[in-house]
């Protein structure tokens, strides 16, 4: 367990400075308004340069000095006020780890005159306390530092440090708290065990990220030290303060008409749940901040503006196949896993497309459309047959296979092509290329997903390269077929009949107008984006997504996600589970683990998997220890996103 803490007083102790309190005194009185804000930039340029380690630390105190004339009464006026910068708990908090006979240290680059009397205010004895000093003139003055002070130059922390741990003061382990690269140094040369950045003002993410440990409060720096023999669990409990949005009861927002089945399931679960029947646009989102379970189909945009508001959401659902409304690396930087339904509306998009191929080769429309106008053409002139034909399929995936029997039941020979290598399902054959594909099929159906690659996928070109008459059917993407490229086609002959229930552009709401290169066309349907909308499709999209909802929410169940590693532990009677979402680096287990040791907190489950960027650990814990536990794994450096189960 943790004996002596290091703390870098001006970064932790106080909310200001305290070299920069006296200094600003001294700047106020300068008369001339441009020369103080200009020594006001300068200063904040100096600490900058401090605690990036770019500037020698001796050069850069010399010139914070220098701003202003700076006189000895500065300094007594401003050790008078030091007590009210002190940042809330400070005083309870290292009042606590003296009580339990922490060796508590201070390094401070401000000066004795400041520092000592807060200090020895809060019980840190006087030798435990090293800081520079001033050298003043005969009229009182400051005219410079104590050159030969340590903490005068940039590797004074770390001699300091060396000096203590030599000197036996530095008995057991040792934890340093601060935000600057001299803190951090004092860890690089072994002589700190963990070094926690405290986040209180300026964040530094360079020197952040190298940090075993992050807080932004004083308070949750109490459970790393302490054991849980030194923590009563009344103390533990009114120090150790737990979010309510990760252990509430969720609320779920439901968009875009979900079916019903869906709210039913999860009401039925136990849970809150609102559904509404429109897509909602970008504000709206940005004002459900509360919202923690997210399910949408494929008009409402999911952007990393959303998901930056959205900062309580733990989870999304897409009740549909595809996910590219969805910025899907935002939502894995922000530890958010998203689930789709890739099987659940395979037979609905596969029996449209079959009845689009019948109706295009027998130009069903066209002639349907003309009686409601009170035309008869009852003409063979154009309307062809199925049986015998060649039709093309352009990605061989769910749908695409699934289209392939169909067809082939039906008489039709089969060619495909797709960028995997894709077993053939009955006779279907695959194509060399796309080309092939384009030049011997009588129809072609596309079943694509969006990507850089197929987007413009079907083009002038393309188009030109397929036999006069073809008829093309688009249900995967709306931006794979070039449409004003199509309508050329169209309107020249060369196309004979499209399909098409998917477009580059497509309304968010039913009142919205809908306007597409491809109306009045001859033999065109057009259908919106329903493919996969049947009642049974929809019902089991909701039957399937709600499921994974309700495994999430109670186990941490990703199994299914498309974004973070799919993984599920049994839950283990008698346990509170945490679920820790963080930046897949080398180390972070060992982090958590140690800590545990320290603790003497005994893991009833765990289990990790990464994937890319992302790493995601589940671990059960005696349910009287889960709230510590908790905020211990928020403290982690690498952390993303922390949820407790109970």
């Amino acid at each position: 367990m943790i004996q002596n803490i290091i703390f870098d007083f001006d970064s932790t102790f106080i909310t200001e400075k305290s070299i920069n309190i006296i200094i600003k005194s001294a700047i106020r009185r300068l008369k001339d308004k441009d020369e103080r804000t200009k020594a006001l930039a300068r200063l904040n340029e100096l600490n900058s340069r401090i605690m990036d380690g770019k500037r020698l630390i001796g050069d850069a105190l010399s010139s914070v000095i220098k701003l202003a004339p700076l006189m000895i009464n500065d300094v007594e006026q401003a050790a008078g006020k030091m007590s009210k910068y002190l940042r809330p708990q400070v005083r309870e908090i290292i009042s606590d780890l003296l009580t339990r006979g922490k060796n508590i240290i201070v390094f401070s680059l401000g000066v004795d005159k400041l520092v000592v009397p807060l200090a020895q205010s809060l019980g840190i004895p006087r030798n435990n306390v090293f800081t520079n000093n001033f050298r003043l003139n005969k009229n009182g003055q400051v005219t410079g530092f104590d050159e030969e002070n340590p903490l005068f130059s940039n590797i004074g922390k770390l001699y300091l440090a060396e000096k203590l741990s030599k000197s036996g003061r530095l008995a057991g382990d040792t934890a340093i708290v601060g935000d600057s690269l001299s803190d951090l140094s004092i860890c690089k040369n072994k002589i700190g065990d963990i070094f926690v950045y405290f986040s209180g003002s300026t964040v530094w993410e360079d020197i952040r990220r190298q940090a075993d440990f992050s807080v932004e409060r004083f308070d949750r720096l109490l459970p790393l030290f302490c054991s849980d023999d030194e923590l009563s669990h009344d103390r533990a409990g009114a120090l150790v303060s737990v979010d309510e949005q990760e252990i509430k009861k969720p609320s779920i927002l439901l968009l875009e008409n979900v079916h019903t089945r869906a709210r039913e399931k999860l009401i039925a679960a136990g849970y809150d749940v609102r559904l509404e029947k429109d897509a909602w646009d970008t504000a709206q989102l940005c004002l459900q901040n509360e919202i923690n379970v997210l399910g949408i189909r494929s008009r409402t945009k999911i952007s990393r503006q959303v998901l930056e508001e959205m900062s309580n959401l733990w989870i999304i659902g897409a009740f549909c196949i595809g996910t590219n409304q969805i910025d899907l690396t935002a939502a894995t930087e922000a530890g958010i896993p998203v689930f789709n339904a890739p099987y659940a509306n395979t037979r609905s998009v596969a029996e449209l497309v079959v009845g689009e191929v019948i109706m295009l080769m027998r130009r069903t429309f066209e002639k349907s459309s003309a009686a409601h106008q009170g035309k008869w053409l009852k003409s063979a002139h154009g309307a062809r047959e199925i049986r015998g034909k060649t039709v093309g399929i352009i990605g061989y995936g769910r749908i695409g296979s699934q289209v392939s029997v169909l067809l082939e039941n039906m008489g039709m020979s089969v060619i495909y092509f797709d960028i995997v290598d894709k077993l053939p399902l009955g006779n279907a054959k695959s194509a060399a290329n796309l080309e092939d594909i384009l030049k011997n099929a009588d129809i072609i159906t596309l079943h694509v997903p969006d990507t850089p690659v197929t987007q413009g996928l079907i083009g002038k070109r393309e188009l030109a390269l397929m036999k006069d008459g073809i008829c093309l059917i688009n249900a995967s993407r709306g931006k794979v077929v070039d449409l004003d490229a199509l309508r050329r086609a169209m309107d020249s002959g060369h196309v004979a009949g499209a399909a098409l229930d998917v477009f580059p552009e497509e309304p968010a709401h039913s009142e919205d107008i809908f306007h597409t290169p491809m109306q009045g066309a001859s033999n065109v349907i057009l259908t919106p984006h329903i493919g996969g909308s049947t009642l049974e499709a929809q019902e089991n999209i909701a039957e399937y997504i709600s499921s994974k909802f309700e495994k999430f929410i109670s186990t941490g169940s990703t199994i299914g996600s498309v974004n973070l590693p799919e993984m599920e532990l049994p839950r283990i009677q008698g346990t509170h589970r945490i679920l820790h979402i963080h930046h897949n680096v080398p180390g972070v287990l060992a982090k958590i683990n140690s800590v545990f040791a320290r603790r003497s907190i005994n893991v009833e489950g765990q289990i990790l998997q990464t994937k890319g960027s992302i790493g995601y650990l589940i671990v059960d814990v005696d349910q009287d220890i889960a709230d510590q536990v908790l905020n211990l794994v928020k403290a982690v450096t690498e952390t993303i996103k922390v949820r407790k189960i109970i």
